[in-house]
């Protein structure tokens, strides 16, 4: 039985992963009602505010008239328990007959948290839990940092040279990563709830921010955030010309209204919210970002850099992930290097201990993915 509880629940894993970027701030969660070794109805959280995965499932057996009393429902996370935007899983699912439940892992939200189980067994089904625990844990990380810290998964992103620079020397062209590269990067903003960088790359840059990469957008266009003390973002930028198609926040410190009170007001103007947070280090308190960023329900927050902004991320704990598209390029002799931004992912292994990581080649290019 074993070998057959990990084979479903494997699939509900695959599927439930299609929900990324389209259930936040809820988990994603996949769901296979199975008789024996047969597989009856699958289902998956598809978007925010709609069905559930069990749900789901059980709806797809009743259209394919298929009788599920007595089965297993196989589901990666403990179902709900509790009146939120749809009904609790737990009535549909004793209401349809199942006679046991197999979870990968309990639901660390507070209005669940045991209680899920609890309300199936007093309903008279078999519930298992903890079959491929690892990883449903490994899929949800996000969702439960969330639940638990109120801060959202925190991805460092950043492509370098060979020798560790962020940028190619003038006249070697614009970009360091591949374009398979680019593409991956705009397909991880596209589940990301915003993407930030500090002002210094937005004055050496002038970038976009934007997702471009296809995929419907849920719940809602990708927050663009700006680490900016001064309020020194110019009014020209492209992230103020475009900030009525995507929210611009300049997330400065106390008192910068006040300090800058013509650039807060032409800002305020231009369509940037202005979030004043403390001061840390001379700068904004990043984790003080985080707290507000998780009161907005932000499950995922991609940091862009530049050098000393992923920096202040890493060396302060604050990072959940790395993301390093390492190009095959170097940007040259010394003389050519001079005054060119490093950030080299080897200098920063051999001065912290970072954990295990895995190398996956995308075009030219090798990804190093690091989990904290």
């Amino acid at each position: 039985m074993a070998d057959r509880d990990a084979h479903f629940m494997n699939i509900a894993l695959d599927i439930a992963a299609v929900g990324r970027g389209a259930v936040e701030p809820n988990p994603m969660v996949g769901a296979v009602i199975a008789r024996g070794e047969m597989e009856l109805a699958r289902g998956y959280h598809e978007r925010f505010g709609g069905p559930h995965a069990e749900v789901n499932a059980i709806a797809a057996a009743r259209r394919s008239g298929v009788d599920i009393a007595g089965a297993t429902m196989y589901v990666t996370l403990e179902p709900c328990c509790h009146q939120g935007k749809t009904p609790p899983c737990t009535d549909a699912i004793s209401a349809a007959g199942i006679a046991r439940v197999v979870s990968a892992m309990g639901d660390p939200d507070p209005q669940v948290a045991g209680g899920g189980v609890e309300a199936l067994r007093g309903a008279g089904v078999q519930v298992d839990v903890g079959v491929c625990g690892p990883e449903a844990e490994q899929l949800l990380r996000a969702y439960c940092k969330l639940r638990k810290t109120k801060r959202p998964w925190v991805i460092c992103k950043w492509a370098q040279t060979s020798d560790g620079y962020l940028a190619l020397p003038p006249g070697s062209g614009r970009w360091v990563s591949c374009p398979e590269s680019r593409r991956r990067v705009h397909e991880i903003r596209s589940w990301c709830d915003g993407v930030l960088v500090g002002i210094s790359t937005v004055l050496s840059d002038d970038p976009l921010l934007t997702d471009r990469s296809g995929r419907p957008r849920v719940r809602g266009v990708l927050r663009r955030i700006v680490l900016d003390s001064r309020l020194r973002l110019p009014t020209d930028s492209k992230l103020i010309a475009t900030a009525a198609e995507a929210p611009v926040i300049v997330a400065t410190v106390a008192g910068a209204r006040v300090a800058e009170p013509q650039a807060a007001q032409v800002l305020s103007a231009g369509g940037a919210e202005l979030l004043e947070l403390p001061v840390r280090d001379t700068g904004v308190d990043i984790a003080a970002l985080l707290d507000e960023l998780g009161r907005r329900e932000f499950t995922y927050l991609l940091v862009e850099g530049g050098a000393r902004v992923l920096s202040r991320f890493i060396e302060s704990g604050l990072a959940d992930e790395l993301l390093v598209f390492v190009s095959p390029q170097t940007a040259g002799t010394e003389a050519d290097c001079k005054g060119l931004p490093a950030f080299d992912i080897a200098e920063l292994s051999g001065r912290l201990a970072l954990p295990e990581h895995t190398e996956t080649r995308i075009g030219s290019d090798v990804l190093m993915n690091y989990c904290f």
